[in-house]
């Protein structure tokens, strides 16, 4: 059966440390989804740890503001600006972080794991220490 998660009902941020990740489908509001979805904001000037995701592919689809993104680990690393409209597809096990351009307004994205439940399940593993 289809189930609507209002604003209110989502999940705050338990994952990414720097941004702001409100997940609207996961096994904590939907029964057995083989998806988890969020709305992610990042501050401005904002850049996530380089990480990848053992268990999922992800999906990313730019709502506002520019984003540099960078893939690969460090001696191959490719760079893409993307922007409003933009979608991004990163491969289980890719390696990846995102940091907002601009250094006075958010940036906001929708962020979509597949075959997984949360983001937990997602198995994220860190290749370095938190961003202060």
């Amino acid at each position: 059966m289809a189930n609507i998660i209002r604003s209110k009902d989502t999940l705050g941020n338990e994952v990414c440390p720097n941004f702001k990740v409100d997940s609207g489908i996961n096994s904590k509001t939907v029964v057995n989804p083989r998806m988890a979805m969020a709305h992610v904001t990042l501050s401005p000037g904002e850049r996530n740890q380089f990480h990848y995701h053992v268990k999922c592919d992800a999906g990313n689809y730019i709502l506002k503001g520019n984003l540099r993104y960078s893939f690969g680990p460090e001696f191959q690393r490719k760079v893409f600006d993307v922007g409003p409209g933009d979608f991004i597809y990163v491969p289980r096990g890719e390696i990846h972080s995102a940091m907002n351009l601009s250094n006075t307004e958010p940036a906001e994205l929708i962020s979509c794991y597949n075959e997984v439940g949360s983001r937990e399940e997602a198995q994220t593993i860190f290749l370095e220490p938190p961003i202060s």
